[in-house]
C-alpha cells in the first residue's frame, strides 16, 4: 500500500485521510492493514509508530517525522523530552505525554484547523483539499496567505478519521488583524527553520534579545510588569476572543514567568509569541541600550553632589531643586554623612538624635520614642535607619527577647501542668511553640515532654463474647431439627464471621463445635 503524493505543507494525517478515502476499505479494515490494530487512533499532528508506517507505505520514517508532523516543533521547545519525541517507534499515548499536550491549558476537545480559501485554491490546482501542518501549530489561528481566521472541526471520535474529513471550500471565513496573519507567517517560517536545522537553542537567543531591547535591568531582573502587559495585548490580537490559550489578565505573571526566566520546557505557543514579540519593532517606551545610565554610578554622583551643595551652606530646598530630588532624599543624605542642615523649625537637634539613638539601642519601641520627643514616627525611623548598625542591633535584640519570652512561657506551662502532652503545649502555647520550632528547634526538643508510646486497647472483650456465644450456639443446636454447617450456624448468629475468622479467639465455642462434629478435632 502506498500513500498519495505529499502536497506542499501537507501533514501525514492528511495523506492518511486521502489514502483511507481512496482505499474503499472500512475504517476497521484500513486500521488493521496499516496499524495492525482495528482500534488504532490517528492524531492530527503527532503521528506515532512511524517505524511501522514506513514499512507499510514504503517511505522514510525520518522524512515523514520531520516534514509531515509537528513533532520537530515540540522536540525543539521541549529539549528534556526530545529523545522520546524523536523515537520513531513510540506509542501514541507516550508521544502525547512526552509532548506535554495535556498540561498546557488544553481545555478544549482536540480539533483540526483549516482555511476555506486555501481549500478552494487547492481544489482548483490539485483537485483535492488537504490539511496543512502550519495551520495545526498551537496558537496559530489565522491563515498567513489570505489573512482570515481559521475554521475548526472538532474530532469527537477516538480514531479521528471519517470518510468526509477533508477541508471544506464552502465555509465562510472572516478577516483577522494583520498581527494575527504576521504571527502565523512567523510560525510557518520558524517551523521551516527548525526542519532545516537553522535555529539555536531558544533560551540563549531569547536572553540576548531581552537584554538588547532594554527588558532587563542592570541588576539582571526582567521588567515583568511591562512585558506581561504588552504580551497580553499582543495575545488578544493574535487569538480570537475567549480562546483557551489567552492569559487571564495583564497581570497574569504566572502565565509568563517560567518562559521569561529562561525555562526551555514550556508550551510552544508561549515561546513562539515571546520570540515574535522580541522581533517586532515596538517603539516609544523601550529603553534604548545606548541611553542606559549606570544606576550605581549615577546614585554615587548624586550623593557626592548633594554633600557638596550642603557643605556650601545651601538650603535643603535649593539642593532639592538643583538635584531634582525630594527634600526627604536630601535630608537622608545629610543625616547619613553627619552634615548639619538648617531646618525651620529646628526640632531634630544633635542632642535629640543622640537621645533617640540611645533609646533605640536600648530596645525602646518607635512609638515610645515618639511620645517622649513629640516628633513624627517617620523622623524617628529615619534617624534609626541612617545610623550604621543600629537596625541590625535592634533585630538581634528583638529575636533574643522573643526567644526568652517564649521559652519562659512554655517552661511556666510545663511546670504548672506536669502531665501535659506535646499536643497540649502546641494548642495552649501555639505562638511560642511554632516560633521556637522554627528558630530554636533543639531547645524545644530538649524541653518538651517525652512522646508517649502507643497503647493498644482491645475494643472487644473476647472472653465475655466467648461465654455469650457458646450459650447461643448450644441453644440453636438443641432446637435445630437438621444438621447445620458451621457457615449456616454463623449466618444464624448474624453473619459476623465469629465461627470462621474469629474462632481462634473463642476457645469455649470452638470446643462446643468439636463436640457437635462441626469442627475437626485437629483444628
Amino acid at each position: 500500500m502506498r500513500l498519495p503524493k505529499a502536497l506542499p505543507d501537507e501533514s501525514l494525517y492528511s495523506r492518511i485521510c486521502r489514502s483511507y478515502i481512496m482505499s474503499g476499505l472500512s475504517k476497521g479494515q484500513y486500521f488493521q492493514v496499516v496499524f495492525d490494530n482495528h482500534r488504532a487512533s490517528v492524531h492530527p499532528y503527532l503521528i506515532a509508530r512511524l517505524g511501522l508506517l514506513s514499512k507499510v507505505f514504503d517511505e522514510s520514517a525520518e522524512n515523514m517525522w520531520l516534514h509531515q508532523t509537528l513533532a520537530p516543533l515540540f522536540a525543539h521547545f521541549l529539549p528534556n523530552h526530545a529523545p522520546k519525541i524523536r523515537d520513531l517507534d513510540i506509542r501514541p499515548s507516550q508521544l502525547t505525554r512526552a509532548c506535554q499536550v495535556v498540561t498546557f491549558r488544553e481545555k478544549e476537545h482536540l480539533n483540526i484547523k483549516y482555511c476555506s480559501r486555501c481549500a478552494e485554491h487547492e481544489i482548483h490546482k490539485y483537485g483535492v483539499s488537504y490539511w496543512h501542518c502550519a495551520h495545526q501549530v498551537s496558537g496559530v489561528e489565522a491563515c498567513s496567505v489570505h489573512g482570515v481566521w481559521l475554521n475548526h472541526i472538532a474530532l469527537q471520535n477516538r480514531n479521528h478519521l471519517t470518510m468526509s474529513l477533508l477541508p471544506k471550500a464552502d465555509e465562510e471565513s472572516s478577516s483577522c488583524p494583520d498581527v494575527a496573519a504576521s504571527f502565523a507567517d512567523f510560525c510557518c517560517t520558524y517551523l521551516h527553520n527548525i526542519r532545516i536545522g537553522d535555529l539555536s537553542p531558544p533560551a540563549r537567543d531569547r536572553n540576548f534579545k531581552l537584554k538588547a531591547n532594554g527588558s532587563v535591568t542592570q541588576c539582571g531582573r526582567i521588567r515583568r510588569k511591562r512585558i506581561c502587559k504588552e504580551l497580553h495585548e499582543l495575545a488578544t490580537q493574535i487569538l480570537p476572543n475567549n480562546h483557551y490559550l489567552l492569559p487571564s489578565s495583564t497581570e497574569d505573571f504566572s502565565y509568563w514567568s517560567a518562559v521569561l526566566s529562561g525555562s526551555d520546557n514550556q508550551h510552544p505557543f508561549k515561546q513562539l509569541i515571546l520570540d515574535f514579540y522580541l522581533r517586532r519593532p515596538i517603539e516609544g517606551h523601550r529603553i534604548k541600550p545606548s541611553l542606559k545610565a549606570d544606576f550605581k554610578g549615577r546614585s554615587a554622583e548624586l550623593e557626592v553632589s548633594c554633600c557638596d551643595f550642603l557643605n556650601q551652606g545651601l538650603s535643603m530646598a535649593e539642593v532639592s531643586r538643583r538635584l531634582g530630588k525630594s527634600r526627604c532624599y536630601v535630608k537622608g543624605i545629610a543625616l547619613r554623612n553627619n552634615i548639619p542642615v538648617n531646618l525651620k523649625p529646628r526640632v531634630i537637634t544633635d542632642g535629640l538624635k543622640r537621645d533617640v539613638i540611645s533609646m533605640a539601642r536600648k530596645g525602646f519601641h518607635r512609638q515610645a520614642i515618639t511620645r517622649k520627643h513629640q516628633v513624627s514616627e517617620g523622623s524617628i525611623e529615619l534617624i534609626i535607619s541612617t545610623t550604621e548598625g543600629l537596625v541590625e542591633w535592634r533585630k538581634l535584640c528583638k529575636r533574643q527577647s522573643m526567644s526568652r519570652r517564649y521559652k519562659a512561657q512554655i517552661t511556666r506551662y510545663l511546670l504548672s501542668n506536669p502531665r501535659a502532652k506535646i499536643k497540649n503545649v502546641k494548642s495552649k502555647c501555639e505562638a511560642a511553640y511554632f516560633w521556637l520550632y522554627n528558630h530554636e528547634n533543639d531547645w524545644l526538643k530538649d524541653h518538651l515532654p517525652a512522646p508517649q508510646e502507643f497503647q493498644y486497647v482491645n475494643s472487644v472483650d473476647w472472653v465475655q463474647r466467648d461465654n455469650e456465644l457458646s450459650k447461643q450456639v448450644a441453644k440453636i443446636l438443641s432446637k435445630s431439627t437438621r444438621k447445620l454447617s458451621r457457615t449456616k450456624l454463623d449466618c444464624a448468629l448474624g453473619g459476623h464471621g465469629w465461627l470462621t475468622s474469629k474462632l481462634e479467639k473463642m476457645p469455649k465455642t470452638k470446643e462446643l463445635l468439636k463436640k457437635n462434629n462441626l469442627l475437626s478435632s485437629n483444628a
